[in-house]
This record gives C-alpha cells, structure tokens and sequence, in this order.
C-alpha cells in the first residue's frame, strides 16, 4: 500500500512538471527570421512579409504587432530611393527620440511607452531602425541583428552622403542635454573636413589620451566618453590614426553630439 501511494505521489509529480513546462512553452513568444537590407533578425511570428522598396532599403511593418522596421545597406550603387531611405529612417529614428533606456543590455528611446532601436553601422555601411510598442519584441529583434552578410559595393562616397543625410534626418528632433540619444553605433570611418579648418587629429597631434582632451562646448561629458570608448577599437585607452577619425566623425555627425567647432 505505501509502495502505490509513493507511485501515486511521483506520477503527480511528473504530471504537474510537464503541465507547468507545457503552460511555460505555450506563454512563450514564436519568432520568425527574416532578412532585411543583408542583414537577418527575429521578429514576432506573423504572416506579414519585407517589402523590397529597392536593393538597399527594406521596409517590414507588423500593424499587428505594432512593429516597423526600416533598413539600409550599401549593397549597390546609386540606389535611386537612397535619399528616401535616409529621410524616412532618419524620421522615424527622430520622431520617437525619448528617454535613453537600457532594457536586457540593450540602449533603446523609450517615447511614452514607444521603444525605438536605432543603429548606424559606419563600418559596414548599413543602418537599421525598430520601433514598437513591446519592449521585448524591440530588443529581441535588436539582438538578433546579425550582419555577417552585408556587402558593400565600391562607393564611398555614395555611402557617405546616405549616412549624413540620415544622421541631419534623425537630428530634427534635438535631443535635450539630460537625455542624449544613445543608440546609434558607429564603427570606424573617415570624416571629410573643410580645407579651412584642422581635423582632430591636427589637433590632438596625432594621439588623444582622454575625451577630456578634445574641446567640446556643446557634447555632454558622457556622451562625449561613449564616442571615445566606441572609437578606441583596440582597448588600448587611447585614439590614434583612424581612431581619432571615428570620434571627429561622431562629433561633427552623429545625433548623439550638438552642432559646434567639435560636437
């Protein structure tokens, strides 16, 4: 008789193990992998599809889920909707500005409970914006970014003119000093400067040691120290070379700085 109740009690045991793992599974979100601009990621299932508005510019909008997504790549040259990529990522990376959040290690804007993921890649030459009204559905779409499949053509200045417009794009709403954007990141790149005027490497001499170092009237400290750590490539604590040309960059184009003689 103890035998059967202790089987009893252990078939319950089991049987209330895989209900509770069964009612987990079915509570859990269904993705779907898709691919945007050569870029793949993770977005809730649904029957929604990408439209290819051009080679380089992607559009995927879930009304249902209340996700859109916009997407860039340099895979070919002279797009003819390049400058309509660039102005409508750009706004709506600059509409839905908010407070800066950092939700699961990643930094979206969170606008009255709107969540925006906006990332400029200046190394592989693409951009992508997500905007949602679930945090979860935002960020797990943000993590599964996944570029190893970018392909650039040989236009760099084609390039160049599509990410300024984006960033000046995304601009028009301008960020308050206590609530600098922060989502948008940037690899390595070359910045054009005037004849007229030195670059920061002039400046500096060739190595900056600390953002600290770099004059910058109108750049929150903070934001100014995130551009450095972003630009210093190797960890070595220091910028030099190309280096120095990724921080002159973010500090003359990127929504994260304010428009002065260095950010």
């Amino acid at each position: 008789m103890r035998e059967k109740n202790v089987l009893i009690i252990v078939i319950a045991i089991i049987l209330l193990c895989v209900i509770g793992i069964g009612a987990y599974v079915s509570i859990q979100p269904n993705y779907k992998n898709i691919t945007m601009s050569q870029m793949t990621l993770e977005v809730p299932e649904s029957n929604v599809i990408v439209t290819n508005c051009s080679e380089n510019y992607n559009i995927y909008n879930d009304t249902k889920n209340n996700l859109t997504i916009r997407s860039w790549s340099a895979k070919i040259a002279n797009d003819p909707l390049d400058t309509n990529a660039s102005e409508e990522i750009g706004l709506q990376a600059g509409e839905n500005f908010g407070v800066n959040t950092t939700y699961n290690n990643i930094s979206v804007f969170n606008k009255s409970g709107t969540y925006t993921y906006f990332d400029i890649d200046m190394e592989k030459c693409c951009m992508i914006v997500i905007t949602g009204n679930n945090v979860d559905d935002v960020v797990h779409a943000a993590k599964t970014i996944n570029k190893s499949s970018v392909v650039l053509f040989d236009g760099s200045s084609t390039m160049s003119e599509s990410l300024s417009k984006i960033l000046n794009a995304s601009n028009l709403i301008t960020p308050t000093a206590s609530n600098p954007p922060s989502s948008v990141s940037t690899g390595s790149s070359s910045s054009k400067q005037s004849s007229s005027s030195p670059t920061l490497s002039e400046e500096m001499n060739g190595v900056v040691y600390s953002p600290n170092d770099i004059n910058t009237a109108h750049t929150p400290q903070d934001v100014k120290q995130r551009m450095f750590d972003e630009s210093d490539s190797n960890g070595d604590g220091i910028l030099t070379g190309s280096e120095i040309d990724s921080m002159d960059y973010k500090l003359h184009n990127s929504p994260y700085a304010y428009r002065g003689p260095y950010g």
